[in-house]
């Protein structure tokens, strides 16, 4: 007797397609943290990198500012000695931040100032910056200055000007710049990780569906055209036979025109199965729901089963003498392929067992044949498309390996369960839970 095989797909596509369809809603979260984690250091970067251009460019502006105010102020103290001598330097209006001193070049004699603390210092008549640690008991020293080499009343003096980039508040404003930029950042860092984890999250999903799809049309076509190739070859085969010599012999012509026929219904019922299969994936089926009771529902499979195989013999368990709600049309869809398989796997003349049962709520259909049974390694995948085991290979029981796959996914399509085990006597069962 042919060992039981059904399904779908050839066991390593339909393992890898589960693990597929499995991890469709599970992404590993070490992906999105490291791409998430990826785009924050970019972002951090291109912040880093901006924050630096931008306290450059304002440096650069203090700066200049500083530099024209000294420019400014020195041209004044210079004007005011040369042609006032230095005392009227105690009555010329200067900004509040500057200070100057002026002085005997080489006596280094100070001759007037408004800070008796500045130190004396020569710049070359270019403005320079000067830092000097613990100048002060309880702060440094850091300014910016310029000085100028005049000659008056017959004497070399040098006039310096500074600012004391401390008190200044362009100064200020710019060195808390950077402590403003990291406060901003971590709340900025901390936003895009958390949505660049969203997108990366979202993207690869979109990603993973597209290639599970892909990979799944990939082996559907792949198996389709493994599944017509038999057929056509045998159609081949036969009309190359009669082409050759079947017209003279009666006996080849018979046999050729048979299997001719008997290979073209193999192709109708595959492309058959292929558009119903499509037409349910597709959600343009339409689920009527009526009531009729089990037992009826069993007696009319029994007979139709009956008329086809003589020498099957059909039990028919209903106890509690149920009433199903649901669509009948596809439920006998459904058991029509599990009687199908049944007598495929366990012989016309095998014996079936219909039964009906109510257990938490749910009305428990089942079909239990006395064949051999699913093997270990078959029973995961029965209900995989295009699977047939071992039979695959030998090709002793014919089929494209979708009979069972149609009826899981009726069993979808009216809300319903269907699975298969194993009976403590080895026979095969097939359980569907209608609602």
């Amino acid at each position: 007797m042919a060992e039981r095989v059904l399904g779908a797909e050839p066991l390593g596509e339909g393992v890898a397609e589960n693990r597929r369809v499995g991890a469709r809603g599970r992404l590993s979260p070490s992906i999105t943290v490291h791409l998430s984690f990826k785009f924050m250091i970019l972002l951090a970067g291109t912040i880093f990198l901006l924050a630096l251009l931008f306290v450059s460019l304002l440096t650069y502006s203090v700066t200049q500012k500083q530099d024209a105010d000294l420019q400014k102020s020195i041209v004044r103290i210079t004007d005011t000695v040369l042609a006032d001598g230095t005392d009227d330097l105690a009555f010329l209006d200067l900004a509040y931040y500057v200070t100057y001193a002026v002085y005997e070049t080489e006596s280094r004699t100070v001759l007037a100032t408004n800070d008796s603390l500045l130190p004396l210092l020569d710049s070359d008549g270019k403005s320079r910056t000067y830092f000097a640690k613990d100048f002060f008991t309880d702060s440094d020293l850091h300014i910016r200055y310029l000085t100028r080499t005049i000659e008056a009343d017959g004497k070399h003096l040098t006039v310096e000007c500074a600012i004391d980039i401390a008190n200044d508040s362009a100064a200020q404003m710019l060195s808390a710049v950077p402590k403003l930029v990291l406060f901003a950042l971590i709340p900025v860092l901390v936003l895009s990780f958390a949505l660049s984890f969203l997108i990366s999250r979202k993207t690869i999903a979109a990603f993973k569906t597209l290639r599970a799809d892909y990979d799944r049309e990939k082996a559907f076509t792949s198996n389709v055209s493994h599944e017509l190739k038999t057929p056509i070859a045998i159609i081949d085969g036969h009309a190359n036979l009669l082409r050759r010599w079947g017209k003279d012999d009666p006996k080849q012509l018979s046999e050729s025109i048979d299997a001719i026929l008997q290979a073209t219904e193999t192709m109708s019922g595959i492309v058959t199965t292929l558009l119903d299969m499509s037409r349910l994936e597709q959600g343009s089926i339409i689920v009527e729901k009526t009531r009729f009771a089990a037992a009826d529902f069993f007696a009319r499979l029994a007979d139709e089963f009956s008329a086809l195989y003589p020498a099957l013999h059909i039990t028919i368990s209903d106890s509690d003498s149920l009433v199903l709600e649901t669509d009948e049309q596809k439920l006998h869809q459904i058991f029509t392929v599990i009687l199908s398989n049944s007598v495929k796997f366990a012989g016309e003349q095998c014996k079936i067992t219909l039964s009906a049962r109510k257990n938490d709520g749910k009305t428990v259909l089942s079909a239990t044949d006395d064949g051999t049974g699913f093997t270990p390694d078959v029973l995961p995948h029965v209900f995989e498309r295009f699977y047939k085991g071992d039979a695959a290979h030998n090709r002793n029981v014919s089929g494209a390996g979708l009979g069972l796959s149609i009826a899981k996914t009726l069993s979808d399509a009216i809300g319903a369960e269907i699975y298969a085990e194993n009976t403590q006597s080895g026979g095969a069962r097939i359980v569907v839970q209608v609602k």
